[in-house]
């Protein structure tokens, strides 16, 4: 059985993207395909949400278990879930979110379910318009700037250790108690 799902973004209009994945892939294998298919790096630590039908997010998807949850909760990591455990409906909707540390995500859609096919590789099918950047708030390119790093104006002297004592660093001013 294949998945048919679709992406969205609300920072760009023109963004759509449609993932062809089979429905035992995990959510790890849907996570790199989307990446692949916006030209990111995997250097972030991404997550899914499953959404009600007004995108309230229920059950989250994690890379790895960070011990965040209560007890009570179900940890489903992505290398270890297969899609199908918990997508099961056309029009299913889930958030993934692709820069934590600015809340930025992609709207997903589960839009059809093809019966009777499977594939090995995860595939983009359809591409439309630009990826929005994948990080916001730390793109330190100075050539994309216009720049280059001497415009960081930096005297490296300043961070020499030259003319430091150890005799004089204290260690109970920082709460060091210097045994151990």
């Amino acid at each position: 059985m294949l998945y048919k799902i679709a992406l969205i973004c609300d920072e760009v209009a023109d963004f759509f993207r449609e993932i062809t994945i089979d429905a035992d892939a995990t959510f790890l294998d849907l996570n790199n395909a989307i990446l692949e298919a916006c030209g990111y790096d995997d250097s972030q630590i991404t997550s899914f949400f499953t959404c009600s039908d007004t995108w309230d997010k229920e059950q989250q998807i994690v890379r790895e278990d960070m011990g965040t949850s209560a007890e009570d909760e179900d940890v489903y990591l992505m290398a270890s879930t297969p899609l199908r455990d918990l997508l099961e409906d056309e029009e299913q909707k889930m958030i993934y979110i692709f820069d934590p540390a600015n809340d930025r995500i992609f709207y997903l859609e589960l839009t059809e379910i093809v019966t009777g096919k499977t594939m090995d590789k995860a595939e983009c099918s359809m591409s439309r318009g630009k990826a929005p950047q994948q990080l916001k708030g730390f793109d330190l390119d100075f050539n994309t700037l216009g720049g280059d790093s001497s415009d960081l104006d930096l005297d490296l002297d300043d961070f020499s250790t030259e003319g430091y004592n150890d005799d004089e660093f204290d260690p109970e001013s920082f709460g060091i108690d210097g045994e151990g």
